[in-house]
Protein backbone atom coordinates (compact mmCIF):
# COMPACT_ATOMS: atom_id res chain seq x y z
CA UNK A 1 0.00 0.00 0.00
CA UNK A 2 1.24 3.63 -0.83
CA UNK A 3 2.51 5.68 1.88
CA UNK A 4 0.31 8.66 2.99
CA UNK A 5 0.75 12.24 1.20
CA UNK A 6 -0.23 14.85 3.27
CA UNK A 7 -1.66 17.78 1.00
CA UNK A 8 -1.20 20.99 3.13
CA UNK A 9 -3.29 23.60 1.92
CA UNK A 10 -6.24 20.96 0.87
CA UNK A 11 -5.55 19.87 4.98
CA UNK A 12 -5.75 23.36 6.43
CA UNK A 13 -8.84 24.77 4.13
CA UNK A 14 -11.14 21.63 5.10
CA UNK A 15 -10.14 19.99 7.72
CA UNK A 16 -9.91 22.97 10.11
CA UNK A 17 -12.21 20.41 12.51
CA UNK A 18 -8.97 17.95 13.46
CA UNK A 19 -7.27 20.91 15.44
CA UNK A 20 -10.56 22.21 16.81
CA UNK A 21 -11.64 19.08 18.72
CA UNK A 22 -8.04 19.23 19.59
CA UNK A 23 -8.21 22.00 21.56
CA UNK A 24 -9.81 20.68 24.94
CA UNK A 25 -7.83 17.87 24.71
CA UNK A 26 -4.77 20.51 24.04
CA UNK A 27 -6.05 22.59 27.32
CA UNK A 28 -7.98 20.68 29.66
CA UNK A 29 -6.01 17.14 29.56
CA UNK A 30 -2.73 18.78 28.72
CA UNK A 31 -2.98 21.75 30.51
CA UNK A 32 0.17 23.31 29.48
CA UNK A 33 2.44 25.80 32.57
CA UNK A 34 4.75 28.14 32.15
CA UNK A 35 8.37 27.31 31.61
CA UNK A 36 7.41 23.38 30.31
CA UNK A 37 8.81 22.04 27.11
CA UNK A 38 6.80 19.85 25.41
CA UNK A 39 6.97 17.70 22.06
CA UNK A 40 3.94 17.92 19.71
CA UNK A 41 4.00 14.55 18.33
CA UNK A 42 2.60 14.86 14.50
CA UNK A 43 2.00 18.06 14.65
CA UNK A 44 0.80 18.55 11.18
CA UNK A 45 0.39 22.20 10.32
CA UNK A 46 1.46 24.05 13.63
CA UNK A 47 -2.42 25.06 14.87
CA UNK A 48 -1.85 23.34 18.45
CA UNK A 49 1.68 24.00 18.70
CA UNK A 50 1.11 27.93 18.50
CA UNK A 51 -1.82 27.14 21.08
CA UNK A 52 0.65 25.78 23.24
CA UNK A 53 3.31 28.51 22.90
CA UNK A 54 0.41 31.12 23.66
CA UNK A 55 -0.45 28.84 27.26
CA UNK A 56 3.30 29.63 28.30
CA UNK A 57 5.25 26.39 27.34
CA UNK A 58 8.10 25.59 24.53
CA UNK A 59 7.20 23.57 21.88
CA UNK A 60 9.27 20.96 19.54
CA UNK A 61 6.34 19.90 17.25
CA UNK A 62 7.47 16.69 15.34
CA UNK A 63 5.52 15.39 12.08
CA UNK A 64 7.01 12.47 9.19
CA UNK A 65 5.59 14.95 6.46
CA UNK A 66 7.93 17.03 5.08
CA UNK A 67 5.26 18.64 3.87
CA UNK A 68 3.50 19.71 6.71
CA UNK A 69 6.57 20.58 8.51
CA UNK A 70 7.40 22.90 5.84
CA UNK A 71 4.00 24.63 6.07
CA UNK A 72 4.18 24.85 9.79
CA UNK A 73 7.58 26.60 9.30
CA UNK A 74 5.99 29.61 6.68
CA UNK A 75 3.30 29.69 9.11
CA UNK A 76 4.53 29.87 12.55
CA UNK A 77 8.35 31.21 11.66
CA UNK A 78 9.38 31.75 15.56
CA UNK A 79 8.25 27.83 16.70
CA UNK A 80 10.65 24.68 16.47
CA UNK A 81 9.39 22.16 13.92
CA UNK A 82 11.54 18.93 12.89
CA UNK A 83 10.78 16.30 10.40
CA UNK A 84 11.25 13.53 12.00
CA UNK A 85 9.59 9.26 12.34
CA UNK A 86 8.10 8.48 15.35
CA UNK A 87 9.61 4.91 15.79
CA UNK A 88 12.80 6.56 16.29
CA UNK A 89 12.86 10.49 17.46
CA UNK A 90 15.39 11.68 19.69
CA UNK A 91 15.35 14.89 22.06
CA UNK A 92 18.86 16.75 23.23
CA UNK A 93 17.09 16.98 27.19
CA UNK A 94 13.86 14.93 28.44
CA UNK A 95 10.91 17.10 28.21
CA UNK A 96 8.13 17.49 30.33
CA UNK A 97 4.87 16.33 28.09
CA UNK A 98 4.57 14.98 25.08
CA UNK A 99 0.93 15.61 23.26
CA UNK A 100 -0.42 14.11 20.41
CA UNK A 101 -3.61 15.32 18.63
CA UNK A 102 -5.55 12.68 15.78
CA UNK A 103 -1.81 11.63 14.33
CA UNK A 104 -1.24 8.39 16.82
CA UNK A 105 -3.69 6.30 14.39
CA UNK A 106 -1.26 6.83 11.72
CA UNK A 107 1.73 4.94 13.26
CA UNK A 108 0.96 1.49 13.12
CA UNK A 109 4.05 0.33 14.62
CA UNK A 110 3.03 1.47 18.10
CA UNK A 111 5.53 -0.46 19.89
CA UNK A 112 8.55 1.78 19.13
CA UNK A 113 6.43 4.73 19.30
CA UNK A 114 5.83 4.63 23.01
CA UNK A 115 9.54 3.39 23.61
CA UNK A 116 10.24 6.43 22.12
CA UNK A 117 8.03 8.93 23.86
CA UNK A 118 9.05 7.37 27.22
CA UNK A 119 12.84 8.09 26.38
CA UNK A 120 11.82 11.67 25.35
CA UNK A 121 10.18 12.23 29.07
CA UNK A 122 11.39 13.04 32.04
CA UNK A 123 10.44 10.69 34.80
CA UNK A 124 7.16 11.60 35.95
CA UNK A 125 6.30 13.48 32.29
CA UNK A 126 3.04 13.32 30.80
CA UNK A 127 2.05 11.81 28.01
CA UNK A 128 -1.57 13.08 26.45
CA UNK A 129 -3.00 11.97 23.26
CA UNK A 130 -5.97 11.23 20.83
CA UNK A 131 -6.57 8.88 18.67
CA UNK A 132 -9.14 6.62 16.23
CA UNK A 133 -10.16 3.74 18.42
CA UNK A 134 -11.42 0.55 17.70
CA UNK A 135 -14.17 0.88 14.68
CA UNK A 136 -13.24 3.96 13.62
CA UNK A 137 -14.79 5.35 10.15
CA UNK A 138 -15.91 1.51 10.33
CA UNK A 139 -19.54 2.67 7.83
CA UNK A 140 -16.75 4.59 5.55
CA UNK A 141 -14.26 1.78 5.18
CA UNK A 142 -17.16 -0.87 4.38
CA UNK A 143 -18.40 1.80 1.97
CA UNK A 144 -14.98 2.04 -0.20
CA UNK A 145 -15.00 -1.61 0.18
CA UNK A 146 -18.21 -2.27 -1.07
CA UNK A 147 -17.41 0.27 -4.06
CA UNK A 148 -14.38 -1.40 -5.09
CA UNK A 149 -15.99 -4.98 -5.37
CA UNK A 150 -19.19 -3.59 -7.45
CA UNK A 151 -16.99 -2.25 -9.43
CA UNK A 152 -14.62 -5.01 -10.18
CA UNK A 153 -11.70 -4.72 -8.32
CA UNK A 154 -10.30 -6.73 -5.78
CA UNK A 155 -11.35 -5.99 -1.91
CA UNK A 156 -9.59 -3.55 -0.18
CA UNK A 157 -6.84 -4.96 1.46
CA UNK A 158 -6.86 -6.30 5.28
CA UNK A 159 -4.03 -3.64 6.67
CA UNK A 160 -4.96 -0.45 6.47
CA UNK A 161 -3.09 2.48 6.62
CA UNK A 162 -4.03 3.30 9.69
CA UNK A 163 -3.82 2.04 13.89
CA UNK A 164 -7.11 1.50 15.66
CA UNK A 165 -6.70 -0.16 18.98
CA UNK A 166 -9.74 -0.71 21.78
CA UNK A 167 -9.19 0.81 24.54
CA UNK A 168 -8.00 -2.54 26.79
CA UNK A 169 -5.33 -3.08 24.03
CA UNK A 170 -3.66 1.18 24.19
CA UNK A 171 -3.85 1.29 27.57
CA UNK A 172 -2.00 -2.67 28.16
CA UNK A 173 0.66 -0.86 25.61
CA UNK A 174 0.79 1.60 27.68
CA UNK A 175 1.53 0.07 30.87
CA UNK A 176 3.89 -2.17 29.21
CA UNK A 177 6.46 0.82 28.36
CA UNK A 178 6.30 1.99 31.91
CA UNK A 179 3.35 4.63 31.46
CA UNK A 180 0.90 5.13 34.65
CA UNK A 181 -2.48 5.62 33.07
CA UNK A 182 -4.57 8.06 34.66
CA UNK A 183 -7.45 7.95 32.37
CA UNK A 184 -8.89 6.89 29.47
CA UNK A 185 -12.10 7.40 27.39
CA UNK A 186 -12.98 5.14 24.28
CA UNK A 187 -16.27 7.49 22.56
CA UNK A 188 -18.29 7.56 19.53
CA UNK A 189 -17.72 11.55 17.94
CA UNK A 190 -19.96 11.66 15.15
CA UNK A 191 -17.72 14.58 13.11
CA UNK A 192 -19.84 17.10 10.60
CA UNK A 193 -18.98 17.22 7.16
CA UNK A 194 -19.00 20.51 5.30
CA UNK A 195 -20.48 20.79 1.96
CA UNK A 196 -22.75 17.92 1.71
CA UNK A 197 -22.21 14.57 -0.04
CA UNK A 198 -19.15 16.29 -1.45
CA UNK A 199 -17.89 16.85 2.33
CA UNK A 200 -17.18 12.94 2.52
CA UNK A 201 -15.53 13.26 -1.63
CA UNK A 202 -12.86 15.83 0.74
CA UNK A 203 -12.61 13.55 3.66
CA UNK A 204 -11.71 10.74 1.79
CA UNK A 205 -8.97 12.53 -0.22
CA UNK A 206 -7.44 14.61 2.84
CA UNK A 207 -7.67 10.62 4.67
CA UNK A 208 -8.47 7.85 2.25
CA UNK A 209 -5.59 8.63 -0.41
CA UNK A 210 -3.54 5.56 0.61
CA UNK A 211 -6.66 3.39 -0.57
CA UNK A 212 -7.31 5.47 -3.53
CA UNK A 213 -3.75 6.11 -4.89
CA UNK A 214 -3.23 2.62 -6.95
CA UNK A 215 -6.34 3.27 -8.88
CA UNK A 216 -6.63 4.87 -12.14
CA UNK A 217 -7.93 8.63 -12.15
CA UNK A 218 -11.49 7.58 -13.84
CA UNK A 219 -11.37 4.60 -11.35
CA UNK A 220 -11.34 6.39 -8.52
CA UNK A 221 -13.60 9.25 -8.68
CA UNK A 222 -16.03 5.90 -10.05
CA UNK A 223 -14.89 4.67 -6.05
CA UNK A 224 -15.59 8.05 -4.34
CA UNK A 225 -18.90 8.18 -5.72
CA UNK A 226 -20.19 4.70 -4.88
CA UNK A 227 -18.79 5.21 -1.63
CA UNK A 228 -20.84 8.32 -0.99
CA UNK A 229 -23.85 6.48 -2.23
CA UNK A 230 -23.17 3.20 -0.02
CA UNK A 231 -22.46 5.45 2.98
CA UNK A 232 -25.51 7.78 2.43
CA UNK A 233 -28.04 5.69 5.19
CA UNK A 234 -25.51 5.82 7.41
CA UNK A 235 -23.95 8.72 7.40
CA UNK A 236 -26.65 11.48 6.43
CA UNK A 237 -28.87 13.25 8.86
CA UNK A 238 -30.79 15.30 6.55
CA UNK A 239 -28.46 18.05 5.03
CA UNK A 240 -25.78 16.70 7.38
CA UNK A 241 -23.74 14.27 6.68
CA UNK A 242 -20.81 13.14 9.11
CA UNK A 243 -17.48 11.21 9.75
CA UNK A 244 -18.09 8.09 12.07
CA UNK A 245 -15.06 8.88 14.36
CA UNK A 246 -14.89 6.57 17.25
CA UNK A 247 -11.99 8.22 19.10
CA UNK A 248 -9.49 7.19 22.11
CA UNK A 249 -8.36 9.85 24.80
CA UNK A 250 -5.73 8.91 27.22
CA UNK A 251 -4.02 10.75 29.81
CA UNK A 252 -0.42 8.83 31.04
CA UNK A 253 2.92 9.47 32.79
CA UNK A 254 5.83 8.10 32.97
CA UNK A 255 7.04 6.08 36.15
CA UNK A 256 9.43 7.84 38.13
Amino acid sequence: MNAKVWDPSLYDDTAAYVSRYGKDLLEEWLAPKKGETIIDLGCGTGELADRITQLGATVHGIDSSSSMVETAKAKYPNLSFEVADAKEFKVDQPVDAVFSNAALHWMTEPDPVLQSVSKSLKPGGRFIGEMGAQDNIATIIAAVNMAFVEIGQEPMPTIFPWYFPSLGEYTSLLEKHGFVVEKAVYFNRPTPLVNGAEGLKIWMQNFADPLLQPLEPEIREEVLERTIQFAEPALRDGDQWYADYVRLRFSAYKEE
